[in-house]
């Protein structure tokens, strides 16, 4: 989502990462590894929780998820794999998102 962040606002979106991750981890990685949306800190995993996303120190970490959400809170896309490497590509997203603007 990094490389393709200017695809995502053209097509009206905002994008936030979650991550299970302490705010201190967050802000390491983010330091490291700057991105141009805000990562926030769920090291409860409440949101984690809301949308059913499981992390699982046993399958390489954190469950890969995207959700794509309209203006009023309603999600219009989602897509939870079981492995790291299983997320839905941007190119998808960036299309499912031009949809809901027309």
């Amino acid at each position: 989502m990094r490389d393709d962040h200017e695809q995502f606002v053209a097509a009206g979106a905002s994008v936030i990462a979650v991550a299970p991750e302490s705010v201190a981890s967050v802000e390491r990685f983010t330091t490291q590894h700057p991105v141009p949306f805000p990562i926030v800190s769920d090291s409860d995993h409440a949101v984690f929780d809301a949308y059913d996303v499981v992390t699982r120190a046993l399958s390489l970490g954190q469950r890969p998820a995207v959700f794509v959400l309209d203006r009023d809170g309603i999600v219009r896309f989602d897509a939870i794999g079981t492995q790291q490497w299983q997320i839905a590509d941007n190119k998808t997203v960036v299309a499912i998102l031009s949809s809901l603007t027309t």
